[in-house]
């Protein structure tokens, strides 16, 4: 039986990508989790009410064993978009280490192994594709970001080296890299500006570029990139890092 999931579906990204996933295959089951068990349930509850399979589970990313029950749970899963995250931001000279373990421990250690257990899962059961969303700042660095641009280089990585050792069996690795994108969390990010909108024209001051399409993204178009890589058309893409950026790192 096929099941896509999408782990970390409350909000932003994560439900975007759950409503492209619906709206493109309704009668597929969705299981949608998220640390936030009330605001998931609600979007699950909104697109059961138009007719799609949707049920929802609370997960923390952050829990070894609550990943370990979320998958164990749904090992028929041979779609998995992972979106979950959290953001902290510090100058890089006072970041105390704690803050660093907390942003590493969900970005990286966490989503790594939510792909790790999905995709020992696929491999059991003849294949699958996976898509983590990760962060242009994993390539070009962000002022006071250092915690999360750590955390998201390192989730990209070990999702290659993950991709690289199941895609003979079948299983598909990819990530989504977002520049700034209008959410929730985009607007924690884009503190050193006046508004998420304001992050097109770029800063001197915050040393980021502006943004040639000169505008930032939306949600669903991080969602549309997450769902392609998740679908039978990209059958040949593995360990590709997909930028969705508006041009802001110049196609490098």
């Amino acid at each position: 039986m096929s099941l896509s999931v999408v782990v970390g579906a409350a909000r932003g990204i994560g439900r975007a990508i759950a409503e492209d996933l619906a709206r493109a295959e309704p009668d597929r089951p969705l299981l949608l989790a998220d640390i936030d068990g009330a605001a998931v349930e609600q979007v699950a509850a909104e697109l059961a009410a138009r007719g799609v399979k949707a049920t929802a589970r609370t997960v923390d990313v952050g829990s070894p064993s609550s990943v370990a029950d979320l998958v164990a749970e749904s090992r028929e899963a041979d779609r998995v978009a992972i979106a979950a995250g959290i953001f902290r931001s510090s100058s890089a000279l006072v970041t105390p280490p704690a803050e660093f373990e907390e942003v590493l421990s969900v970005n990286t250690v966490g989503c790594f192994h939510v792909a790790q257990l999905y995709a020992a899962a696929m491999v059991e059961n003849g294949g699958g594709a996976v898509v983590a969303v990760a962060s242009i700042s994993a390539r070009m660095p962000r002022m006071r970001q250092a915690a999360y641009s750590a955390s998201k280089a390192a989730l990209r990585q070990g999702l290659r080296v993950l991709a690289m050792e199941v895609a003979g069996q079948g299983v598909r690795i990819n990530t989504v890299s977002p520049g700034p994108t209008d959410t929730e969390m985009m607007r924690e990010l884009a503190s050193d500006h006046k508004s998420v909108v304001d992050l097109a024209s770029g800063s001197l001051e915050a040393s980021r570029p502006r943004i040639p399409a000169g505008h930032v993204a939306t949600a669903e178009d991080i969602s549309a990139a997450v769902a392609f890589l998740l679908s039978p058309a990209s059958r040949h893409i593995v360990m590709a890092d997909l930028v969705v950026d508006g041009g802001e790192l110049l196609g490098m």
